[in-house]
């Protein structure tokens, strides 16, 4: 499945950090999709995504401006479940090679919380998640662009 593809559909998304920064330079038709999943409540977040978004604010007023943005997300949890599949996955990396498994711990707890939710998709911009998707149960959706 393609970003169009998942957008278009009526299906929940994870939205990864790398691809929340670039829905801001898209235009036409993506960003009009990503708006519509916004609006339809199919794009969800983490609280890792959540706070990463925060902690780039660069003052008060975009703080506020991010997490009024944010709030109208879903939240999926991420819990003990979630972190004990994050830790299995990078451990089943490494046996596939020498620092194999040396992905961001973040996308591990992201992958880990669409697979824990069912498998839903995660859009995203970052290499890391093509490796999570070999021993994680979540479709891995890669936004287009640079």
């Amino acid at each position: 499945m393609d970003a169009v593809e998942l957008l278009q559909g009526e299906e929940p998304f994870v939205a990864d950090t790398s691809a929340w920064w670039r829905f801001l330079s898209l235009s036409g038709e993506l960003a009009g999709l990503i708006k519509t999943a916004v609006d339809d409540g199919r794009m969800w977040i983490t609280p890792i995504v959540r706070m990463e978004v925060l902690y780039s604010a660069r003052s008060t007023s975009e703080y506020i401006a991010l997490e009024t943005d944010l709030d109208a997300l879903r939240i999926l949890r991420n819990d003990r479940s979630v972190t004990d599949a994050a830790m299995s996955a990078i451990g089943e990396l490494a046996e596939r090679a020498d620092g194999y498994h040396r992905v961001p711990f973040t996308d591990a707890l992201i992958a880990a919380a669409a697979a824990e939710h069912g498998g839903v998709a995660v859009l995203h911009r970052d290499v890391h998640f093509a490796k999570l998707a070999e021993v994680l149960a979540f479709q891995n959706v890669q936004l287009p662009g640079s």
